[in-house]
């Protein structure tokens, strides 16, 4: 006799239409800005505080931090800035930078010349499939001197926004696919990995 459980498509049925997200749950926004009104325009987002994390990748360094702006937008290649409130991407397009948010229903870019587009417009009736999950970030704390050690990328400084105890970090995001492709990520937190959290 099998120990396997039968499948229940009720409950299927039921945590897929649960998991469903549209324009009333979610904000999509995308545009360009100039890199000389990247910081201007960083600055403005009225959700910016519930954003903490920043991962800053220059022409010369990639840099994970929390609750900073970029130092010279000239050099930056890419930015991210997510948290609880949301996920904001920012990519280098020349002498511009492209940007793209995902966010809670209701909020809006900041006022400027930012060439706004919301998703919504162009895909009112649009139907996400929501998932929520964690990955481990390499890495782990070395008691003895507080930095981050990996073997596998041999002589990179790795270095997280982590609490003074955490030993090792994973982040949390929330997929946003269609047709069984992921459309959208929106990073949420950090939290620290424990042994268990592997089960």
């Amino acid at each position: 006799m099998s120990d396997k459980k039968a499948v229940d498509f009720t409950t299927l049925v039921e945590q897929v239409t649960k998991s469903q997200v549209g324009k009333e749950a979610l904000s999509i926004w995308g545009g360009r800005c100039a890199e000389s009104d990247l910081v201007k325009f960083l600055e403005q987002w009225n959700n910016l505080a519930q954003m903490p994390y920043r991962i800053w990748e220059y022409a010369s360094k990639i840099v994970f931090e929390k609750d900073t702006l970029p130092d010279k937008a000239v050099l930056l290649q890419r930015g991210r800035l997510f948290g609880a409130d949301g996920d904001l991407e920012v990519r280098r397009d020349g002498e511009k930078f492209a940007w793209r948010f995902v966010g809670p229903a209701g909020t809006q870019p900041p006022d400027g010349d930012y060439q706004t587009d919301n998703y919504w417009d162009a895909h009112p009736d649009v139907v996400f499939f929501e998932e929520e999950a964690s990955a481990l970030l390499w890495g782990q704390r070395q008691m003895n001197n507080g930095r981050w050690k990996e073997n596998r990328v041999g002589a990179a400084h790795l270095a997280y926004p982590a609490d003074p105890g955490w030993q090792r970090v994973q982040v949390h995001y929330k997929t946003f696919s269609r047709a069984g492709r992921p459309q959208f990520v929106w990073y949420t937190s950090l939290s620290e990995w424990k042994e268990d959290d592997n089960a």
